[in-house]
């Protein structure tokens, strides 16, 4: 309706009919998948603490 397209959050490709969708977002391919969870278990190690020890 307003031109928008669905992308793939890691390369950009944009998404059609066949792609692959989880967690809410549209993948091309199951290596963007893979990708996609390497980059969150990452950030959720990285991830600082909260404390005060």
């Amino acid at each position: 309706m307003f031109g928008f397209k669905k992308h793939c959050p890691i390369c950009g490709m944009d998404a059609d009919e066949s792609s692959i969708k989880r967690f809410r977002k549209h993948f091309c391919s199951n290596t963007c998948v893979e990708k996609y969870l390497e980059k969150k278990a990452k950030e959720k190690h990285d991830k600082p603490r909260g404390g005060c020890c």
